[in-house]
């Protein structure tokens, strides 16, 4: 081996990034010191479920993965990997030399097979041969980049030239952030056109154009002497001003509105009443923020309906809570990437024994030395897609943590999770793996879930988890306005009483009641009853007198990462 080149490939590893898949923890952290010698940026997975999730939102130049693993196998990962990924370059590194996996690893286009323990001259001569192809991929890929941003700015060079929408004929998105840059204005209106959509169905494309240059024409025709109109993307004008005051702002907004309350837009015979939402930004020095800003008081406009207006303002509540959610956007895909949602388990007392029967399991994010609340996590995973991704993670991990204890334990699964069709025979291969009775686990639904359009196959799904012997629990009874019919046709074991009521027992005389009557009546279905948030003795010695069965709350214990942790008040 030749040390020149030997630094030469070292220089040239230390570049990519590399996905390391391996389930042996003794084996992964020894090897690990061997790929770091080669490799800076190296994130590893601890099954193939795990490095699949971390691939779909991350790019990787290499991965290298271990065979034999729970949950997905090397071979079934490779598989998922090659439907939407033909090129990515991947290396199996596993002890086992079967001829099996050679062939499949050759079906799937595998780049190298090392066997471990891993040797320096075997690991040279392939990851030689693997560098030199992404180099060369790489290569044409920044070729294509340069060809392709060199059009790109020729073409935004010739736009710059004249600044202008083609059949509005006013100045563009592009001349509006140099005039941002360059001007001394006050506020920006960014104006969105309500239903702009329907005029386009209904009349096509050409006659939306049409009525998007005749409202430029009004809208320019009586602009503010002290503003500057401008066409952006879509069904949407800018409006600048300048020397102007928050009164004369509020002033000029109605004026907008009431304008095209009283003036129809008229294209050929046919008259359209138009009407516009209107988001309000002062102009930041960074345009950015201003444009940002301006979207944000957009979306509070149209959540009041077509014709108003909304200034953005940072002290806003609604403004702050939103800002807040896009940033837990970003936390939600580092928590999932990383693995770094974990179990917390909150005791579930029998009120008539005193002692802990089951547990539930509570999602946490677990960021550095940071706790995060799943109010911060779930509805981000929702809008991304990876809803899924955290009932399996929490599945795995409860499973796992439960295996060689006799508690029963309770899981929280979502609408989601019901439709997909992925439960019965994930949780199959779970059980087998792990070596747990599905007696044990109870599966926590939102008492919502009735008011799903596909009841019927969520319906289905309950049954089909019930046969395998698992549990169901229906969670949040009593606060939503669900089909009492439809709840009443659910095959399940357990009432989780919202905490609503509980809270409300010692000055609600009225809540009390209703929890008599939730106990009186999943009595005669032979259903138990757990109370959440109980949160203090009195509380407690209420819900016992009125006959519920179990008890969860911080008056029992808080959730904690380890049962060791827990204490209960016998």
């Amino acid at each position: 081996m030749d040390k020149e080149q030997f630094d030469e490939l070292i220089k040239s590893t230390k570049k990519l990034n590399l996905l390391y898949v391996e389930d042996d923890k003794k084996a992964r952290e020894s090897t690990l010191n061997f790929l770091e010698t080669f490799f800076l940026k190296i994130d590893t997975a601890v099954d193939g479920e795990q490095a699949f999730a971390k691939t779909e939102l991350k790019e990787y130049d290499l991965i290298i993965t271990d065979i034999n693993m729970p949950k997905l196998n090397g071979i079934e990962l490779i598989r998922k990997i090659r439907v939407v990924d033909t090129y990515i370059p991947i290396l199996i590194l596993s002890a086992h030399d079967d001829k099996d996996y050679f062939v499949q690893s050759i079906k799937y286009g595998v780049d190298g097979y090392i066997l471990k323990p891993v040797e320096l001259e075997q690991f040279y001569t392939i990851i030689s041969k693997v560098v030199k192809k992404i180099m060369l991929e790489k290569s044409l890929a920044e070729y294509k980049n340069n060809l392709e941003q060199k059009v790109e700015e020729k073409t935004l060079e010739l736009r710059r030239m004249c600044y202008q929408e083609y059949y509005t004929e006013l100045p563009n998105a592009q001349k509006l952030q140099i005039d941002m840059h360059e001007g001394d204005y006050d506020y920006l209106l960014l104006l969105d056109m309500s239903n702009f959509s329907t005029i386009n169905k209904e009349y096509g494309k050409v006659f939306s154009n049409q009525v998007l240059s005749k409202t430029a024409r009004i809208l320019e025709h009586h602009i503010h002497k002290r503003a500057k109109l401008y066409k952006v993307e879509s069904d949407r004008f800018v409006i600048l001003l300048r020397e102007t005051s928050l009164e004369e702002l509020h002033e000029y907004c109605k004026q907008i509105v009431a304008f095209f309350d009283n003036k129809n837009v008229k294209i050929d015979e046919v008259e359209l009443h138009i009407t516009f939402n209107i988001g309000i930004s002062t102009v930041q020095e960074n345009v950015a923020d201003t444009l940002i800003n301006s979207e944000y008081a957009l979306d509070t406009s149209k959540d009041l309906g077509s014709r108003h207006y909304e200034i953005f303002d940072e002290n806003n509540s609604s403004f702050k809570d939103e800002k807040e959610a896009i940033k837990y956007l970003k936390i939600t895909r580092e928590l999932i990437l990383q693995d770094m949602i974990e179990p917390y388990f909150q005791p579930i007392v029998d009120i008539k024994t005193k002692k802990i029967k089951k547990y539930e399991v509570l999602a946490r994010g677990v960021l550095e030395d940071s706790i995060i609340l799943p109010f911060h996590f779930i509805k981000p995973a929702e809008k991304l897609g990876l809803m899924t991704s955290i009932t399996k993670v929490m599945i795995n991990k409860s499973f796992d943590f439960f295996r060689d204890k006799e508690y029963e334990f309770s899981i929280n699964i979502t609408e989601r999770d019901l439709l997909d069709g992925y439960l019965c025979k994930f949780l199959k291969e779970k059980l087998e793996f792990y070596k747990i009775d599905a007696k044990r686990i109870i599966f926590e639904i939102k008492e919502s879930i009735t008011l799903a359009k596909d009841y019927a196959k969520i319906t289905k799904e309950i049954d089909a988890l019930r046969e395998m012997g698992f549990k169901i629990a229906i969670d949040d009874f009593g606060v939503n306005d669900s089909n009492f019919s439809k709840l009443m046709g659910m095959n399940f074991d357990f009432i989780k009483v919202d905490g609503v009521f509980i809270k409300e027992l010692k000055l609600d005389k009225k809540s009390k009641n209703i929890l008599k009557a939730i106990v009186n009546f999943a009595k005669t279905l032979d259903i138990k009853i757990i109370a959440e948030f109980v949160e203090d003795e009195e509380t407690y010695q209420i819900i016992k007198e009125c006959e519920v069965d179990f008890a969860q709350g911080y008056f029992i214990a808080k959730p904690e990462p380890t049962l060791d942790r827990i204490t209960h008040k016998q």
